[in-house]
């Protein structure tokens, strides 16, 4: 048990502490049809996998990490997730489960269809599902009942197959606990910093200089370029055509009356006192407190406004005297909501208790819910029915564009022939800028997945369809020296300086090794020993934030092994570490916890026998990627 928590150690502090990124592909299989085009991507075992259901894929992946990682989620964390084969690899995957499925004689029955149709909320109305919603849910997305019938069918299938092969696989109470011990078990360390020097005066030689560069030359290379021709269907063209009726924004309204009704809001102020969220209880009790006597002051009819400026932490509201505006009941936490939706206006509640600490809650002003009068909303609905036709329309006429641009074997004659300009762009590489192109991702990707003089199937952008040719490539190069020589320079010279910290680093723990007491030696150099505090597995570190390579490494440490074999290297720089004490989990709260981490280890056995399975099916699949796809 203990070799798979280690082994998966990442994947649980996720799953435990952040929660489980969970991607359902509604719509899988609906481009499997188009692979005629010659857009193909990969094939599996002869069924091909298409780049429209990859980019649906790479989407919904994409936006799961924004949900995970919030602000944090950069390109530079976009390529190390390596987003582009995780989603490939999720559609493989797929197809192949469902291969197993087929082959194994699961069957899906009319029935289990039309039920699982029914229950997805998005088809229904007043909580029954509703025909008239479903067909025009599926206009929008451009999607026939046939082709999302036959997904969900397929994911069906998965669904059985996984029910089979899952539904033997439990967990036991000891397994639970062991778990339960692992991750409740906190360590506390001493520890000294060496940081990076920030002296500029280091001097590189010419030598030197190339030397690093010939070592390094791949993170210096150029990557690769195309350049293409492209033809754009503007929406906003073919808003003119998309005529709306009355009748039609009447009809629109009575099956989508809901999404017009004005819920019910509040305005208020509050008082946040910050409780960090790994607090212990004294740190919590003495937050409410402070809560309790400002409370004391609100009511005894000390202006609410300026109390907020004083003791609040919520540095959001703090200058506004706490005020949040009006909002929803579900645009706060809920036991926000449930208090400040709960009160009627001029009361003051008692100190709320959210995961951002406790909260004295004002409410100004309260506005009830309220139904929608078709004639407020008319030119609202008006608007969109015209606009969701207007890119019917567009989808269409690029369709038969392509049409004749596949034909022909490229875009001039079509362009002519339909009075459309033909774009040309510079060269330009794969995660770069496009200029004129405002989602230049998604530009780029269907860019780089062209073979020369492909033409690609029409692609939706925010403000129309294009339809791309590939003029030339420039592969990949690595540059002359000449051409990155600064930019060598000053990677040098930063290495530099991270060697000797690294080294200064390793002669200090060097000398505790020999028997230097941990502090006399940080006295004797001028630095600053520090201690963390006992913390967890999953979590930040206190005073370093999160440092997983220190994490993994402080609960290998004990009394008799106090220090690790070398420096571990963390965000500001190189650190020096010694075991202080540690702390075993209470038994006692194993019974609140037991539920939740019974569930989290059955999601990951559940998830390696998965994981089996599907190597067992690559292993003798035939699977073929495209050349340079994944490049």
């Amino acid at each position: 048990m203990l070799h798979l928590m280690r082994k998966h150690a990442q994947s649980w502090l996720i799953k435990l502490a952040l929660g489980a990124i969970v991607v359902v592909f509604v719509f899988w299989g609906v481009g499997s049809y188009r692979a005629r085009r010659g857009n193909r991507i990969a094939v599996v075992n002869g069924t091909p996998i298409v780049l429209e259901e990859f980019r649906g894929a790479y989407d919904q992946l994409l936006e799961a990490y924004r949900r995970q990682f919030g602000d944090a989620l950069d390109e530079q964390l976009i390529r190390n997730l390596d987003l582009k084969r995780q989603a490939l690899d999720q559609l493989i995957n797929r197809t192949l489960l469902f291969q197993e499925a087929t082959r194994l004689n699961f069957r899906v029955t009319k029935e289990e269809l039309l039920r699982t149709i029914g229950e997805v909320p998005a088809f229904q109305r007043n909580g029954r599902f509703h025909p008239q919603v479903y067909q025009r849910v599926l206009t929008r997305n451009r999607i026939t009942p046939e082709t999302y019938e036959e997904s969900t069918k397929n994911r069906l299938l998965i669904d059985k197959l996984q029910s089979f092969i899952f539904g033997s696989i439990k967990v036991s109470e000891a397994e639970a606990l062991e778990i339960y011990k692992w991750l409740e078990e906190e360590v506390s360390l001493d520890y000294v910093i060496f940081e990076p020097s920030t002296d500029d005066n280091i001097k590189v030689t010419a030598e030197e200089i190339e030397t690093y560069f010939s070592e390094h030359e791949k993170s210096y290379e150029v990557p690769a370029k195309v350049k293409v021709r492209y033809l754009l269907l503007d929406f906003k063209g073919f808003e003119a055509q998309a005529k709306v009726s009355e009748e039609e924004v009447g009809a629109y309204f009575d099956l989508n009356k809901e999404d017009y009704a004005t819920p019910k809001r509040v305005r208020a102020r509050h008082i946040l006192f910050k409780v960090e969220r790994d607090a212990n209880p004294e740190a919590i009790e003495e937050a409410r407190k402070k809560a309790v006597n400002v409370l004391k002051q609100a009511r005894s009819g000390k202006d609410f406004d300026e109390l907020a400026r004083k003791y609040s932490d919520d540095t959001g509201s703090r200058g506004k005297g706490g005020d949040l505006g009006f909002f929803a009941r579900d645009r706060m936490v809920r036991p926000f909501s449930d208090a400040a939706f709960g009160m009627k206006s001029g009361e003051i509640s008692e100190p709320v208790r959210t995961a951002f600490g406790w909260h004295i809650i004002k409410v100004e002003a309260v506005q009830e819910a309220r139904e929608p009068v078709l004639e407020e909303v008319a030119d609202r609905i008006r608007t969109k029915i015209s606009k969701d036709t207007a890119r019917t329309l567009a989808f269409d006429r690029a369709e038969e564009i392509y049409d004749a641009c596949y034909r022909a074997g490229n875009i001039s004659d079509a362009a002519e022939t339909n009075a459309l300009k033909v774009h040309e762009t510079e060269f330009f590489p794969q995660n770069g800028p496009v200029k004129g192109i405002k989602d230049a991702r998604k530009f780029a990707e269907t860019a780089f997945a062209l073979g020369e003089d492909e033409v690609s199937e029409p692609l939706e952008l925010s403000d129309g369809y294009l339809i791309l040719q590939l003029l030339a490539k420039e592969p990949a190069r690595i540059p002359e020296l000449k051409e990155v020589e600064e930019k060598v320079r000053q990677d040098l010279i930063e290495a530099k300086k991270d060697d000797l910290a690294k080294k200064d680093a390793e002669a200090f723990l060097k000398s505790l090794k020999d028997g230097v007491e941990f502090r006399k030696a940080a006295t004797s150099q001028k630095l600053k020993a520090k201690s963390t505090g006992f913390f967890k597995r999953s979590g930040a570190i206190p005073g370093m934030g999160l440092e997983r390579d220190i994490q993994e490494g402080a609960f290998l440490l004990s009394p008799s092994k106090p220090m690790p074999d070398g420096v571990i290297k963390g965000k500001q720089g190189y650190y020096v570490l010694r075991f202080k004490a540690r702390q075993e989990a209470d038994p006692k709260e194993f019974e609140d916890k037991k539920s939740e981490i019974t569930s989290s280890l059955l999601v990951r056995k559940r998830q390696e026998a998965g994981e089996e399975l599907l190597a067992r099916l690559r292993k003798k699949s035939e699977i073929v990627i495209e050349e340079g796809f994944l490049d």
